[in-house]
């Protein structure tokens, strides 16, 4: 019995986590609780069992998606040009998850899940980042933080209704031509 009950739990988790996912896609972060529990198939009091609110559930969906992105920057050894692989990557990964971003860029500068966020972007960022310089793939001036950024921007526009398919794509396209206009420029000098 407990083995079954165990199961359940973790089921309904992920259950939760997929439903939210969805939701916030299609609505946005501030999609009501209750339509994530009901797409998810559970009851209200089974959802707050699991997420007592709206933070702790994107704190867990936060927390998963960098776990997949840390992931693949371990995989991706850093050398030649794995730095702008893993990018694209990264860049991908945040216009999926453009809601969550969006809800962090909602919190205090102060927030202890949004500066443990950005400690572990930089992080995973970094070997690659300082390997690229050394090789000059880009400019020294390159920081695991302007990765960031330019992720965070198009996550906004992933997000911004009035742009448009064509208005993300070109958006993507732009940030992206940035960090390898960055490796041209050093190339050049």
């Amino acid at each position: 019995m407990t083995v079954k009950r165990r199961a359940d739990f973790a089921e309904n988790r992920i259950r939760i986590l997929d439903a939210a996912h969805e939701i916030f896609v299609e609505e946005g972060v501030g999609a009501p609780l209750d339509a994530i529990a009901k797409r998810a198939g559970i009851g209200r009091a089974t959802f707050f069992r699991h997420f007592p609110d709206r933070r702790a559930l994107i704190n867990e969906m936060l927390d998963l998606f960098l776990v997949k992105l840390e992931a693949t920057a371990s995989e991706t050894p850093a050398r030649g040009q794995a730095l702008f692989g893993l990018v694209r990557h990264f860049f991908d990964a945040m216009i999926a998850h453009a809601p969550i971003a969006d809800y962090l860029r909602s919190q205090s500068r102060e927030d202890p899940a949004l500066l443990d966020a950005i400690d572990r972007f930089n992080a995973l960022l970094k070997p690659h980042v300082s390997r690229a310089i050394d090789e000059g793939l880009v400019g020294p001036e390159l920081r695991t933080n302007d990765i960031v950024i330019s992720a965070v921007m198009l996550s906004a526009a992933a997000t911004t209704p009035n742009i448009g398919p064509e208005g993300r794509r070109r958006a993507y396209e732009v940030v992206f031509a940035g960090l390898r206009q960055t490796e041209r420029a050093h190339a050049i000098a």
